[in-house]
């Protein structure tokens, strides 16, 4: 039976930064923390990573809400990143037990430097194809038929229903 080593998250839903959570060990992982702190969104990115697409079951209403949106003080990543690691425990030889542990890095994966890879670039050009996508002509001019097909008759004002007469 395989079970699950390592998860990173990069740009998916909450998770703006580079995450690794490591589940060593046998039994049960829980992932507690107060409302509103994304722990669905680690189900959600597991759920992405094995194949996953439908918006609404990753509770979202497009594919796009998958990828962190940015706040007030960050910019949208444009790209979203999950890697699952799984292990066969009879043939792995690494460690399997130890502490859990999650890592939110914040910087450059180790062994990488400056000159190998330029994430923020590589994010920065992700998200303007992104946008380039999203905004083609080829799409506005799609939305624009969407909106002048739509029903141009004006809608009644609602009427209450009858009740049946008696005969």
């Amino acid at each position: 039976m395989l079970k699950l080593k390592k998860l990173q998250i990069l740009g998916f839903k909450s998770f703006c930064d580079r995450t690794e959570l490591k589940f060593p060990g046998e039994g049960i992982a829980a992932v507690v923390g107060p409302n509103g702190c994304g722990k669905s969104n680690i189900s959600d990115a597991i759920s992405w990573v094995l194949g996953e697409q439908s918006a609404k079951s990753l509770r979202g209403v497009r594919m796009e809400d998958v990828i962190f949106a940015g706040t007030r003080e960050r910019k949208p990543t444009g790209m979203a990143e999950v890697s699952l690691t799984l292990i066969d425990p009879q043939v792995y030889e690494g460690q399997v037990t130890g502490e859990p542990e999650i890592d939110i890095q914040d910087d450059m994966p180790l062994g990488m430097n400056d000159d190998d890879w330029d994430e923020a670039s590589f994010r920065a050009s992700a998200a303007e194809a992104t946008e380039a996508h999203v905004n083609s002509p080829k799409k506005q001019r799609r939305q624009k038929q969407l909106l002048q097909t739509s029903n141009p008759l004006p809608l009644k004002p609602m009427q209450k229903p009858r009740r049946p007469t008696a005969p």
